[in-house]
């Protein structure tokens, strides 16, 4: 009897595990047939309505009914089903889904199964992908038809939207955003790719764009401001720093770590010894800015540094040595565009002139490992088969070739500036630990920057080395947060208290959320910058939202959270920024088990004093948390919730019933206004979060 057939999930599996060997090329063309297999045999299931930020992607084929004359309905079917199918592998290439087909046209969601912080980026670089693929699909049809082809228009927006429900469920999306993208599409020129406003703030400096006129889009007040994409910027011509066209500011509040960075650094050079520090802190607390300004202290000082730089990717966990391979492509300039031999020829390059005459192995084994193929070397041929001997020796090569650039370029310093370590993949972790400990001797630092999640993974990260140091970012304190926002608006005279208050109290001691949040003011009007002075148009600082690019950082956060803990979170935002464990359980009985994982992951702050004798008080980290959980609770769910904790509240606060009325009054209220409105189809767009807590 033949044995029962491979899970298709292992192989998938299995193919991965040897991109590192076969290349990439190889695997993804052996995984794409293996994973729409795998998609058509899923089953069937519910799917429930959820209220998430997504990037919207419409795609239109333009000229099909010129093209259509003379084909026979056949032909037109196998052209369009054929060019939609194209675009529709792309879509799922870059981890988005196809939710709409309408003739000639698709809608698509980057975002809708889970908020990855990179939604935005990956649905734009499936429009230009989707555009690139159209002229192919249209010159290959002119060569079998005779006739001159189309062309494709592609439009993109980001923003909240209502998914599920209704006849179709699978494919139900509704929501401005929708509209929004539909309209960059329809103007965008044939051939191109349009994105708006919120789109181009989550992906400035990684694309070449070209701004357009102010567009009008029926349904808002307002006209808004657009781009045209034109290409992917080459790696090391990306430039994605945050902040505030026009405003510089100093760095604020790290004065300590960066003093601690420069000793580290002096005594590293003195005593030509390793150091690996980790840099952790929430995204945006400063992690990147501070490596900045610690490069620039670098600069100013005497001395030969060899500088690298790598940064692991959203999607990292999943590509093999993606960090050690971006590293030594910033390093070497290899592009994501070059073709294998160029790539090749690169590598070969930057390594040659440290290994010399033995280059050739060298490269080989090294190449191998970060995804280029050298499968017919005789160095990598021998060892295909086994993965372990490769990765130790492709490992030894990389620690072997920064220790000879001490010897090659008269001992310079090594500064190795790794970020975002939370999205990179083991085997880079591996690597990164292998080089602290074969480099311990050696004038190197590593500088790497993570979120608290890269210790949920490795809860021992360094700890086996002596060279390690843990620095850790916090919050800025009320003072430094001042002192941040009088920079942000140093070109506003006189800035209103309620402006500065409502930066302040929204980002928490956060530099980014400040930033970011200012920005947004800045983009709906509130703070207006047609001038050298910048004004300030009061009536609309209370009409502030979250900036798309925070939603999508905090949505990403949220979803990765097991079910039972995202659905606890939610519960909670409905009780209110404060909550308790007690409320809680009127909401779901089981919902308190989740608090201490929620505590740990830093989501939920537990107080050492409450309000209700036995009930355990809890807030969240962040308003803007609070608020973009509470977006994601859909109308009908948020009306019992608010009832069901308004009763908790009564029988809590009997004897201090006057002190709580308001805030019983606040949720009986929303509970009324979500009940007048449980039949309007604009779930969407009711995202106020409300704070009916009195603390």
């Amino acid at each position: 009897m033949s044995p029962p057939p491979q899970p298709l999930e292992d192989v998938i599996a299995g193919l991965e595990a040897q991109r590192a060997f076969l290349g990439d090329a190889v695997v993804d063309a052996a995984l794409l047939p293996l994973r729409n297999k795998l998609a058509a045999m899923a089953p069937v299931h519910v799917f429930e309505q959820t209220l998430r930020q997504v990037s919207v992607m419409f795609v239109d084929i333009v000229g099909s009914t010129r093209f259509a004359q003379g084909l026979d309905p056949e032909e037109i079917h196998a052209v369009m089903d054929g060019a939609l199918q194209c675009f529709t592998t792309i879509v799922q290439q870059h981890q988005g889904k196809v939710l709409q087909y309408a003739g000639d046209s698709l809608l698509a969601a980057f975002g809708a199964d889970r908020a990855r912080e990179d939604d935005a980026e990956r649905a734009v670089r499936a429009g230009l992908a989707v555009l690139e693929q159209a002229q192919l699909w249209s010159h290959e049809v002119r060569e079998q038809h005779g006739h001159d082809g189309f062309d494709v228009r592609v439009g993109i927006d980001t923003g909240p939207v209502l998914l599920g429900g209704g006849v179709d469920a699978e494919g139900s999306i509704r929501g401005m955003t929708v509209n929004i993208a539909a309209r960059m599409e329809q103007t965008a020129p044939e051939g191109g790719l349009r994105i708006s406003q919120d789109t181009w703030r989550q992906v400035r400096g990684v694309f070449d764009v070209e701004p357009q006129p102010p567009l009008q889009v029926k349904g808002r007040d307002e006209a808004i401001l657009t781009y045209l994409v034109r290409a992917a910027k080459p790696r090391t011509f990306r430039d994605t720093r945050r902040g505030i066209e026009g405003v510089e500011t100093r760095l604020v509040g790290r004065e300590k770590e960066l003093s601690q960075l420069a000793d580290l650094f002096e005594h590293l050079v003195e005593s030509r010894t390793l150091a690996l520090v980790t840099l952790v802190g929430d995204a945006g607390i400063g992690k990147s800015r501070l490596a900045a300004e610690f490069e620039n202290w670098i600069e100013l000082r005497r001395g030969f540094v060899w500088l690298f730089r790598g940064r692991a990717q959203p999607q990292g966990v999943h590509q093999p040595y993606g960090l050690l391979r971006d590293l030594l492509c910033w390093r070497f300039e290899i592009q994501d565009s070059d073709s294998l031999p160029q790539a090749q020829a690169k590598l070969a390059q930057g390594l040659g002139r440290v290994f010399g005459d033995e280059a050739d192995e060298q490269i080989a084994l090294l190449g191998h490992l970060i995804g280029l193929d050298y499968s017919k070397s005789p160095p990598v041929a021998g060892i295909l088969g086994d993965g372990k001997q490769l990765r130790q020796r492709a490992f030894q090569v990389a620690a072997r070739y920064f220790g000879l650039l001490n010897a090659v370029d008269g001992g310079p310093v090594l500064l190795l500036l790794l970020e975002d370590l939370h999205w990179a993949d083991e085997g880079s972790l591996d690597f990164v630990e292998h080089l602290a400990g074969a480099c311990a001797h050696q004038p190197v630092l590593l500088l790497c920057t993570a979120r608290p999640a890269l210790f949920e993974r490795r809860a021992g990260w360094g700890e086996a080395l002596a060279a390690h140091r843990r620095i850790d970012l916090t919050a800025l304190a009320q003072s430094q947060s001042r002192e941040l926002v009088d920079a942000l608006l140093s070109r506003i005279d006189a800035p209103p208290p309620m402006l500065r208050e409502l930066i302040i109290g929204g980002a928490e001691g956060n530099p980014f959320y400040m930033e970011e949040l200012t920005q947004m003011l800045i983009d709906d009007g509130a703070i207006r910058t047609d001038g050298e002075r910048w004004s300030v148009a009061t009536e609309r600082l209370l009409q502030v939202r979250v900036p798309a690019t925070l939603t999508g950082v905090l949505q990403a956060r949220i979803d990765s959270l097991p079910a039972i803990e995202k659905r606890a979170l939610q519960q909670a935002s409905v009780i209110g920024h404060v909550f308790w464990d007690e409320a809680l359980a009127q909401l779901q009985a089981d919902a308190p088990l989740t608090l201490p994982a929620l505590c740990r992951r830093e989501l939920a702050l537990a107080r050492d004093k409450s309000a209700f004798d036995g009930a355990r008080e809890f807030v969240f980290k962040h308003h803007l948390l609070h608020q973009v959980t509470y977006s994601g609770v859909l109308k009908r769910h948020r009306m019992e919730q608010h009832h069901l904790t308004a009763l908790w509240l009564e029988g809590r606060s009997i004897e201090r019933r006057g002190e709580y009325l308001g805030v019983i009054a606040e949720h009986f209220e929303r509970q009324r206004m979500l009940a007048a409105s449980a039949n309007s189809s604009t779930d969407y767009t009711d995202s106020t979060s409300p704070d009916p807590s009195p603390h």
